[in-house]
């Protein structure tokens, strides 16, 4: 008798393949490379940018060369786009590299500026000191010349300049030539305000110039005043003023000078008030005058306009055919051009139309006009 068999335990299913999360991690970090890498060209980073990009890069070539990927499409618009980001890093690298390379240029040859001009101060200032020590004061005076105004001499040089000016000043002072003498002495004063010496030679200068100068602009200010004189007697005031405006700047030009105590300045001056004394009431007078036409000119506004088809003024139609007693009957005949006369334009207008008992008459009358408006009407 045969032995049944065991029976066989029932087989398990085949086990289904797990689904790869392998390239989950791999695609993260890529993606934030790109996206790094993108920044980094939208802020201009440069070459860290560049890295990152081609990192991005590198990681989409690896997905698409892997076999059964299913991500191929976005890694080659990932390579793409990549490249694009990597090209705009390198740029923008470079362009920083450029512009770092001449900023560096730039304060490179500012220095190198600031150094020649220091070697040229100190080069200037010891030939100015050799030049003064050597009596030679004019070469002197020619480089502190050179630097234009007496703020821009530079500190080292500015002593020695101020020396150069007054023994230059001293000898322009001792061959009278009061013209040269005092402006090299203001200079000397300028850079040395303590230096005693050249305020001394400055004044002393300034004194004898004065003086020389008062010899030629004395009489032509008596002159002026004649002149003056003159047009105050033809009521010529506003000419007159001008004449003794210019007679008291050229005195007070001497004001604090020994000369202004002298006789025959006072003398000018004390002319000069006399005269102003007398213009004045004309002078006021005009300046009244002066504003009444104004005001007239204001009171009597826009010069009114003769027609060029007839000759006649508006303002004289509208007027008369408001007061006329048949405005219809209204006939021009002639107008003359406005005459301005103190606060009115005035016309005369000649002009027909029917009186109260329907006869047709001629008219002429004067009529006044202010700011487009007849205001008044004569015969």
């Amino acid at each position: 008798m045969s032995q049944a068999s065991p029976p066989q335990p029932p087989s398990s299913p085949p086990s289904q393949p797990v689904p790869s999360k392998g390239m989950s991690v791999p695609v993260v970090l890529i993606a934030s490379c790109f996206v790094l890498a993108f920044m980094g060209w939208i802020m201009r980073l440069g070459y860290p940018g560049a890295v990152l990009g081609v990192g991005a890069l590198a990681g989409s070539i690896a997905i698409f060369r892997k076999k059964d990927s299913k991500h191929r499409s976005a890694a080659v618009i990932g390579a793409i786009a990549s490249g694009i980001v990597v090209f705009g890093a390198i740029g923008n690298g470079n362009e920083k590299s450029r512009s770092e390379a001449a900023k560096a240029a730039s304060i490179e040859e500012a220095r190198q500026k600031a150094e020649a001009s220091r070697a040229h101060e100190e080069d200037v200032s010891s030939r100015i000191a050799a030049l003064v020590a050597s009596t030679a004061p004019q070469e002197a005076v020619d480089l502190c010349n050179s630097f234009g105004d007496v703020g821009a001499i530079p500190e080292k040089s500015r002593a020695g300049c101020g020396a150069a000016y007054l023994a230059k000043g001293r000898e322009s002072l001792a061959a009278a030539k009061l013209a040269e003498a005092v402006p090299l002495l203001q200079r000397a004063s300028a850079l040395s305000p303590g230096n005693a010496d050249a305020a001394t030679a400055l004044s002393s200068a300034r004194e004898l110039r004065g003086k020389e100068d008062f010899k030629n602009k004395g009489p032509e200010v008596s002159a002026g005043l004649a002149r003056a004189l003159t047009h105050a007697k033809a009521k010529q005031w506003e000419e007159a003023e001008t004449e003794l405006n210019a007679a008291d700047a050229t005195l007070k030009a001497f004001e604090g000078l020994e000369v202004a105590k002298s006789k025959e300045w006072n003398t000018l001056s004390s002319q000069a008030a006399q005269q102003r004394k007398r213009i004045q009431p004309g002078l006021e007078k005009l300046q009244l005058q002066r504003e009444a036409q104004k005001l007239m000119v204001e009171m009597r506004g826009p010069k009114p306009v003769n027609s060029g088809w007839d000759g006649s003024v508006l303002e004289v139609k509208q007027y008369l055919r408001q007061v006329m007693n048949d405005p219809d009957s209204y006939e021009h005949v002639s107008t003359s051009a406005p005459v301005a006369r103190d606060a009115y334009w005035i016309v005369k207008s000649s002009f027909r139309g029917k009186n109260a008992f329907g006869g047709k008459v001629l008219n002429t009358r004067y009529f006044f006009i202010q700011r487009g408006q007849v205001v008044r009407v004569e015969e």
